[in-house]
């Protein structure tokens, strides 16, 4: 990657009985971004000629410009300035189906190719089908793929792109929104899902969303933004007004937990036969659905049996199910404490979490799930420095649904949450042994993209997030509270994130099979 400008276009939203208004609109960005000495431009989710199209018949509506002078004047645009262009656009494709498409034009004006939205969102799939190929396009300066809009909630698209060689993601957006402050819009995806995306594939991020109304019933956030491979916000736009957000992107390097691909084959296989297929189909009973978590931060002090007993006892009488205590140094055959914690458990009932990390030349990383019954150890798999283990957790049937576990950096990959979840997790436990710079939007991603329950606990802090992402439980900053949650095995087992818009039936593993193969 080399350093060059783009330029990320925020346009008031225009329904689509205004599409020439929203075409000036458009053209008129457009020649902002040359103006600006972008390389690189990007327009909105279906700057044209809307995003709530209404019907298959859009290009036919009257006051709609035809399709190909459409795509005649953007391409005369890119080849004007002399900029690369992606362009959000109702494609309509040579077989008569519509397409929710990034389409992408050369700094000669010529077509390069388009990436059509893989996961649609509500009524997106009431006109649109959906894409399943992630192309990445080399535009000199950079290797860049795109994304749109609900993609980004998708950890196996971004993840697709960042092993295609994209240093660069493009994010088409149409960022929904609601509040009584129209200068303090925002959504998951500009809070937490993107800055989380850019770190963990160490690439830049650049979103281009709407501002404003459409259709009377759609609210969009604004916040365009580009995002550094670290995760932090290098410039980022108002939730109201239209801007063309200029910055100049540079190769940076971002050091990423090594991925295992040979342990992630469940993200390929045919949804029909996962563990979690027949589980979203269960029927409950009202009576056993909300129970209670409790998350509690790293003592300062290495591994001590006897303490973790006394507090998981009190805790137990405040009425938890489960205790999950962050991770901590330990020496080795640590395991000798784990007589007095289980003995604990069998007396008091629920279930407990511990991890700890050891420091000798075999260093590793295990965490513990105990219930009265049976121990479950898990060695990690994922990590830098430290010996790995070669089996994902396992995923324990508790009265309080299904537990699996994260350990350490594991939370840190998306596949792994990901593949948990997919086995039937319904909450995952993640004891960490060091607060990351994005620890609480990692935690409410790996919550929100899988629809599980996350109890994570690290030194300093601890939180519990919900299948929607929001942090129900958080422990103050300097403090060693203890916080405590309710979940609920209704809201775990429902993976709809809108009408139609399923986060298991919805995937494309059919494309994912990269995401299993060893690097080259």
């Amino acid at each position: 990657m080399k350093p060059f400008r783009i330029a990320v276009c925020q346009l008031r939203a225009h329904g689509i009985e205004a599409a020439e208004e929203n075409l000036q609109a458009i053209l008129e960005a457009l020649d902002d971004a040359g103006d600006a000495g972008a390389q690189l431009t990007v327009l909105p989710e279906c700057s044209y000629p809307a995003y709530y199209l209404r019907g298959r018949d859009a290009w036919e509506r009257e006051g709609v410009r035809d399709y190909f002078e459409f795509l005649s004047l953007l391409s005369h645009a890119a080849e004007r300035h002399g900029y690369w262009l992606a362009a959000g656009v109702a494609r309509a494709t040579d077989s008569g189906e519509l397409r929710n498409s990034a389409m992408l034009f050369g700094p000669d004006g010529e077509p390069r190719g388009h990436y059509d939205k893989s996961f649609l969102w509500h009524f997106d799939a009431d006109w649109f089908t959906p894409g399943d190929s992630f192309p990445v396009w080399d535009m000199g300066f950079a290797k860049v793929g795109a994304l749109i809009c609900a993609d980004g909630r998708m950890p196996e698209i971004a993840r697709s792109l960042a092993l295609g060689g994209a240093e660069v993601i493009l994010d088409l957006t149409a960022w929904v929104s609601s509040g009584r402050d129209p200068l303090a819009l925002t959504n998951p995806q500009v809070e937490y899902f993107m800055p989380v995306r850019a770190m963990e594939n160490g690439a830049w991020i650049a979103a281009a969303d709407k501002w404003g109304e459409e259709a009377g019933s759609i609210v969009y956030a604004g916040r365009s933004c580009v995002i550094d491979p670290s995760g932090e916000v290098a410039a980022i736009a108002p939730s109201e007004g239209s801007t063309v957000l200029i910055c100049d992107l540079e190769p940076r390097t971002v050091e990423l937990v090594p991925r295992r691909p040979h342990l992630y084959s469940r993200l390929a296989e045919d949804t029909a036969v996962l563990p979690i297929a027949p589980l979203m189909a269960e029927p409950l009973q009202p009576e056993h659905l909300n129970r209670r978590v409790t998350v509690v931060p790293s003592p300062a002090e290495s591994f001590d049996a006897a303490a973790i007993a006394e507090r998981y006892r009190d805790l137990r009488a405040q009425t938890t199910d489960m205790v999950v205590f962050g991770g901590v140094d330990g020496p080795e055959g640590w395991q000798v404490g784990l007589p007095e914690l289980e003995a604990v458990v069998k007396e008091v009932g629920g279930a407990m979490v511990v991890a700890v990390a050891t420091t000798s030349c075999d260093a590793g990383q295990s965490a513990v799930l105990i219930t009265p019954e049976r121990t479950f150890e898990h060695v990690a798999t994922h990590g830098r420095g430290i010996q790995l283990g070669e089996t994902e957790s396992p995923v324990v049937e508790t009265p309080f649904g299904n537990v699996a576990l994260l350990c350490g950096d594991e939370g840190l990959v998306p596949e792994v949450a990901r593949s948990l979840m997919l086995a039937g997790a319904d909450v995952i436990a993640w004891p960490a042994f060091q607060e990351q710079p994005l620890q609480g939007s990692i935690v409410r991603t790996r919550a929100d993209e899988n629809r599980v329950f996350v109890a994570a606990a690290w030194p300093g802090g601890a939180m519990v997030a919900a299948p929607a992402g929001a942090p129900l439980a958080v422990t103050p900053a300097g403090s060693q509270a203890a916080m405590t949650a309710p979940v609920s095995l209704a809201a775990s087992r429902s993976k709809d994130m809108a009408p139609g818009t399923n986060v298991v039936l919805n995937r494309q593993p059919q494309a994912y099979g990269p995401l299993t193969r060893p690097a080259k």
